[in-house]
């Protein structure tokens, strides 16, 4: 296994993270940040002086199924497919290919639940023939992994029958059809009634080896085999020419984990504590040498120690909102995706990794499947399928973490569930990695690594060798004009001008600080210099929803003073300073109404103006309004908050908004009703407080009738009252104006908007647990729909 393979936490923890505390004037440990810093710029430029030309990639398609004690009885081949889309030659028309199921190999029936149709169109699509050969869309890997695929109270404690996975792995391999033959299983590992199975092209089975397995158990008592996880390590080489780029070519090493939480929604600490316990206690056993002896202690590997770190699995995880809320809002799903971003707000794996409780730093696609969890047959099912006596929820999930670049480069293709497999309560998911790979020369890279370590040993002994010397190009950058959500770039340009290397750290003014404001980013903060050499540090300005915030309450003039120590050397300054442009976006309401024009050229005489010359609504909203309501008609009303926006779009009108110069026409765009519904969204989200005062709240979701629910807008703000009657009038015209073509009926749209719109005018606070908070969505949207409908 290479050996320069790091624990993933450290890796992907900032360098200047992990050195010791220091300020301007007060250095930290010096010689240990020396230590620190050189060992990382060694590993990376050993990396990047041994990495060729070339590349390699790896398809892999991971899946999970709690399988809830059934065996195989449906067709998998719909959860092993390629989800790649391709022209058919003859007819032109756009198809799905897919690795087809064949009667004569797979014997399993397909049944579909006919409700569940309507949210998978891949099966309805004329099928590519296929030839018993790859194509590129093919997986290279697929890891599959299963939970409670024994239910029996024997299963409680530790198996090592494999009936259960043989019956699994055959169904597999019938639902690869004619493509079968060309994988073969490559590792497998069960704990009860888990199951993980790696299968792989026979093409590419000699380039992984170096397999190791591991589990552990977190059941009852917390050892026993009900619930806990299984994990397979593999490497993987890739194949080479025998060209001198690439003699011995560096390994990758994967790591899957396939693992099963506690039930029940009020365990979510629980769940939370058997990740934290799994991640300590799956570890990898070096293997004995044969004839050693048996007392020798062999190096043990955590599951972290891998370029790549996949947990495919029944989290558990449950959502805290009512059932009422839960179904009534996946009733109104739909294609709206925002409906499913409120239901996803409200997802205790999201708010343990929102809170670093669990899965901290893993990544997960976004999810744009329904729940996965649980579905019912017969009559104990609602109109989606789901069981009427247990809550809807992602149980089911797929979550990675990798090494930063250049290492490894993993992309995520697809994330959704399979409701055509019906046999079990749970709906099978899956996932498309693509992995680029750089061809790294493995000799090359240890001997760059081992040159490299004898040219930087000992330049921290000044005595010896003299103290470090650098000189910065210019104490002063400046950025120019800074927009909201635009990167703006510069360099800081810095020579070592002295006869050794030198260490060099961007440091606080304070201990305990932050090296530089949110608004600016600096890449590297930490990193080696050689001699006589020089570095261009990248610095990016970006000013977030969060930092629009603040800024939009201060002068144009932004200003830092980044401090660049040298170790065992001087401190240098540096200015850093910009033109911020303000925006009517993350304002407040009360700024807003009181400009006498758009906020670019007015904020300057905001303090001038008196809160009795306030306008009654800030005027870019209305400009939104107006807009929308004199150019969107017919079909584009029907589906006007539903569709994405070009983010280009969104920041062409946002410009405009700001400015206070002409909005573009449809004529410009055909697309372009769809960014202003966006630009008006993003509008009110990003208000520094809700439309509606959060201490309203409680009386919003009590008042009973349209009577009572006008009558609180009497304890609005002003500014709030205002701009909540043009808004909601206009959301009434647009339920009004539906076509007779429209998918839904107008009770049917005021209820899907209401839904959008809700939990932006009656917004949840920031940081704040949901579980605890207890304000219905529903409830939210109901207040909305008395003035809508």
């Amino acid at each position: 296994m290479a050996s320069e393979t790091v624990d993933l936490r450290v890796a992907r923890q900032p360098l200047h993270s992990r050195l010791s505390p220091a300020s301007a004037g007060l250095p930290g440990d010096d010689i240990a940040d020396i230590e620190i810093i050189r060992e990382d710029w060694i590993r990376k430029e050993a990396l990047k002086r041994s990495t060729t030309k070339a590349t390699k990639s790896l398809n892999i398609r991971i899946g999970s199924f709690n399988v809830n004690g059934k065996t195989p009885s449906q067709d998998l081949s719909p959860w092993l497919r390629s989800l790649s889309i391709h022209t058919h030659s003859k007819t032109g028309a756009q198809m799905t290919e897919w690795i087809s199921p064949l009667k004569p190999v797979s014997p399993f029936n397909i049944s579909t639940n006919p409700i569940d149709d309507k949210y998978t169109l891949q099966h309805e699509q004329p099928l590519l023939p296929i030839t018993s050969s790859c194509s590129p869309s093919d997986p290279d890997l697929l890891v599959l992994g299963f939970q409670e695929l024994d239910l029996s109270t024997e299963a409680l404690l530790y198996t090592t029958n494999t009936l259960k996975e043989d019956s699994w792995v055959a169904a597999v391999f019938a639902g690869l059809g004619e493509k079968a033959v060309l994988y073969e299983k490559l590792a497998s590992k069960q704990l009860v009634g888990m199951l993980m199975v790696i299968i792989v092209k026979k093409s590419l089975f000699p380039n992984f080896d170096h397999i190791m397995f591991c589990s552990a158990g977190a059941g009852i008592m917390g050892f026993m085999g009900n619930k806990g996880a299984t994990a397979i390590r593999v490497s993987f080489t890739p194949s080479t020419d025998d060209s001198a780029d690439a003699k011995t070519p560096h390994c990758t090493v994967l790591t899957f984990v396939n693992a099963h939480l506690a039930a029940f929604e009020e365990m979510v600490e629980r769940r939370n504590n058997d990740f934290q316990e799994l991640s300590k206690r799956l570890v990898f056993e070096a293997p004995t040498p044969m004839g050693a002896n048996s007392d020798t202690s062999n190096e043990s590997s955590s599951i972290y120690k891998s370029d790549a770190l996949f947990w495919f699995v029944n989290l558990n995880y449950r959502l805290d909102l009512s059932d009422v809320d839960t179904r009534n809002l996946l009733a109104l799903h739909s294609d709206e995706p925002p409906i499913l971003w409120t239901l996803l707000k409200y997802d205790q794996l999201k708010q343990a990794i929102h809170f670093r409780k669990a899965f901290a730093d893993f990544h997960e696609h976004d999810i744009t499947h329904l729940p996965s969890y649980r579905f019912a047959s017969g009559a104990l099912k609602d109109d989606l399928g789901y069981d009427k006596k247990r809550k809807p929820a992602w149980t089911d999930r797929i979550l990675y973490m990798h090494s930063p670049s250049p290492s490894i480069g993993v992309h995520q293709l697809s994330y959704v569930s399979h409701p055509e497999i019906t046999m079990s309560d749970h709906r099978p998911i899956s996932s498309d990695f693509k992995i680029q790979l750089p061809v790294i020369d493995q000799d090359d890279y240890l001997r760059n690594a081992d040159k490299l370590s004898h040219e930087l040993w000992g330049f921290e002994d000044v005595e010896a060798r003299g103290s470090p010397r650098i000189k910065l190009k210019s104490n002063s950058i400046e950025f120019g004009k800074i927009f909201y959500q635009q990167s703006c770039q510069t360099t800081l340009e810095v020579d070592n001008i002295g006869d050794t290397p030198c260490v060099i750290r961007f440091v606080p003014a304070d201990i305990g600080g932050s090296i530089c404001p949110d608004w600016l980013r600096i890449e590297p903060p930490a990193t080696l210099l050689p001699a006589h050499m020089s570095i261009a540090i990248t610095l990016t300005a970006f000013v977030s929803t969060a930092c629009a915030r603040l800024l939009n309450q201060g002068p144009r003039r932004i200003e830092c003073m980044l401090i660049l120590h040298t170790a065992l050397g001087k401190d240098h300054f540096v200015v850093v300073g910009g033109e911020y442009q303000h925006t009517c976006f993350a304002n407040s309401l009360a700024t807003l109404t009181r400009l006498t024009g758009p906020v670019r050229t007015s904020y300057a005489t905001l303090k001038e103006r008196k809160e009795e010359q306030s306008a009654s609504v800030p005027r870019e909203a209305m400009r939104l309004i107006n807009w929308l309501m004199e150019h969107v008609s017919g079909e584009d009303i029907d589906c006007l908050f539903n569709r994405p926006a070009d983010e280009n779009t969104v920041a062409r009108i946002r410009e405009c908004l700001d400015t206070g110069d002409e909005l573009p026409s449809p004529q410009d765009n055909q697309h372009l009703p769809h960014g202003f519904a966006r630009t008006l969204l993003q509008f009110l989200d990003t208000l520094a407080e809700p439309i509606v005062p959060p201490t309203l709240y409680s009386r919003c979701l009590a008042a009973t009738d349209r009577n009572e629910a006008f009558e609180l807008l009497d304890d609005f703000p002003s500014e709030s009252v205002n701009i909540w009657v043009s808004l909601t009038a206009f959301l009434h015209y647009v339920v009004q104006s539906s076509p007779s073509s429209a998918s839904h009926s107008p009770s049917r749209r005021a209820e899907i908007l209401a839904a959008i719109f809700a939990p932006i005018l009656l917004g949840d606070p920031k940081n704040v647990d949901l579980q605890s908070y207890g304000i219905s969505p529903v409830g939210k949207a109901n207040f909305l729909l008395k003035f809508i409908q």
